[in-house]
């Protein structure tokens, strides 16, 4: 556990003198009153993603998991279990966008869920600009926690947007936490580019180094980094910045950074992150309401500063009462949405799971429903918009909006066979597949240079990719407008947008499926570490 010591009255002088002088000297930073002793709670989330309502997981044997009233429940119980110490609540972002729920209110009916929780802050997240400047301002003005941003910048300039707030301090008990909030650097090539265009996400040390002496000299009795930047670790296994147990531009943000904090709260990789850096607790709980974080920041009587990470929680909805405020704000919107999210789509055979990369069944139903609705050669999906496993048995409406929650349009391109190959390297740049294709089966080499991983390319039909022949290549808007960074979609010689979504198609495409329906199993992506003599097909 880190100590720090706080600056204290200390003297030389007989013992009736201090007092006196310091209470004529008030100036004097050396006879500043010693600070008392002091505790805090941080109780954290992060990527809770619109999920309001508690659900079953594949691990989960069946039971709920998660939601909004359940996890006012644990906020509760945690600050009744420990009442000499106030407990804070905190996110670390992405917390509207993924839900029929929250998505068909453009997140107000999250925002009002977290204000009923009692959230204190909020990193914001790449996906809280999914719907548009406007609205996210819309959202900020109905929060009654502070969505912080102290690494979004107008775009060339030194000043945050009027909406965004560095920092803030929360007073509870007496105890006086700050939290400083940041945005994954990442953010202009995660979320839709014509989104974020007009601002600068710089830097996660550089917002610490700048804000902590900031908030320290704003009368913090505990600085939190609050940040929506992940990182990975070897479960059960000990980290620091330098040892592979942790390892993500989390880790690296805090390890670069100057200024001291005494606790960092992460995110934005879904993953589970409990580690040191300096001897300062790290910390990141899953996502979508199915885990919190919980840790304790301590000064001692003679300044010292501790903290430790309590653990993350399961958050089992059928292990507590549910908040019954929250439970009925959340009852409130669910019924309006009833009829429409709950309708069976599709009976799977099998569960359909959703790996992080790589290419899978899932993926390949969601290209082939794309192609279908667009009448495409070939159509690509982005493995990053493919957000959750399905289950065996009847899958719902809500179920596919949970898979696809983004609305992103799909947009045909007439493209060079060419441009199209250069676009299969960029989406195993690091090795590992990121794109699911569909009209296609490509062989790659992932340990091969950049630039010729890409073996070769074979059409539905049995015919060999044409470097000079041209195709009709769908992708969705977020790919083909340059995220993700692709940049060969605005290459092409015909851009056509259509007035098709990706859900609109996806639900469609398995409506029209017999049943039981058949699932894809043959791989579109064919590792092969041997290239043939005559290189790619001509």
């Amino acid at each position: 556990m880190p100590r720090h010591s706080a600056t204290r009255c200390r003297s030389a002088l007989p013992a009736y003198l201090p007092a006196l002088l310091c209470a004529v000297i008030t100036a004097s930073a050396a006879c500043a009153p010693a600070d008392p002793e002091a505790c805090a709670l941080i109780f954290s989330t992060n990527d809770t993603h619109g999920r309001l309502l508690p659900a079953a997981q594949s691990w989960s044997n069946g039971r709920p998991v998660g939601g909004s009233a359940a996890l006012a429940a644990y906020v509760a119980r945690e600050r009744s279990a420990t009442p000499e110490c106030p407990l804070f609540v905190v996110s670390g972002g992405d917390i509207m966008q993924g839900t029929p729920i929250s998505n068909f209110t453009d997140g107000r009916s999250t925002i009002e869920a977290m204000n009923g929780i009692g959230y204190d802050a909020a990193a914001i997240g790449n996906h809280e600009f999914d719907w548009g400047v406007e609205i996210l301002v819309e959202r900020v003005a109905d929060a009654d926690f502070a969505m912080l941003g102290a690494n979004i910048y107008l775009k060339d300039t030194g000043r945050h947007p009027e909406w965004v707030r560095p920092w803030t301090i929360i007073e509870r008990d007496g105890v006086r936490v700050g939290f400083i909030g940041m945005t994954t650097p990442s953010t202009p090539v995660v979320a839709r580019p014509s989104l974020v265009a007009d601002f600068d996400f710089r830097p996660i040390s550089d917002a610490l180094d700048r804000y902590i002496p900031e908030v320290r000299a704003a009368g913090a009795d505990f600085v939190v980094a609050v940040m929506h930047e992940g990182a990975f670790c070897n479960v059960g296994a000990a980290g620091d910045a330098a040892d592979p147990a942790c390892r993500g531009p989390a880790m690296d943000a805090l390890a670069a950074a100057t200024e001291r904090f005494d606790y960092a709260v992460t995110g934005h990789t879904h993953s589970r992150v409990e580690t040191e850096i300096r001897g300062v607790p790290v910390i990141q709980s899953y996502s979508n309401t199915t885990a919190y974080g919980l840790g304790r920041i301590d000064r001692s009587a003679e300044g010292a500063v501790s903290a430790h990470r309590l653990g993350i929680r399961q958050v089992w909805a059928d292990e507590v009462a549910p908040d019954p405020d929250v439970e009925r704000l959340v009852a409130s919107y669910s019924v309006d949405i009833a009829a429409l999210v709950d309708r069976v789509i599709v009976e799977l055979p099998e569960a359909l799971p959703a790996p992080r990369d790589g290419d899978f069944p899932l993926g390949r139903i969601v290209a082939d429903a794309q192609r279908h609705a667009s009448a495409a050669d070939v159509a690509l999906m982005n493995n990053g918009g493919i957000r959750r496993s399905l289950p065996a048995g009847p899958v719902t409406f809500a179920d596919l909006f949970e898979l696809q929650p983004f609305n992103n349009m799909l947009v045909r391109h007439t493209m060079t066979g060419a441009q199209l190959l250069r676009t299969l390297e960029y989406s195993v740049r690091d090795g590992e597949v990121d794109l699911h294709a569909s009209g296609i089966v490509v062989r790659y080499d992932p340990a091969a240079p950049d630039g010729e991983r890409i073996l070769d390319v074979t059409l539905d039909d049995g015919s060999p990719l044409r470097p000079e022949d041209r195709y009709l290549i769908t992708a969705n808007d977020f790919i083909a407008t340059g995220g993700g960074g692709y940049a060969t979609f605005a290459e092409a010689e015909v851009i056509d947008p259509t007035e098709v979504a990706d859900l609109e198609a996806l639900v469609a495409y398995l409506e029209a499926q017999p049943q039981p329906f058949p699932i894809p199993r043959a791989p579109r992506w064919i590792e092969s570490r041997t290239k043939p003599d005559a290189g790619r097909s001509p």
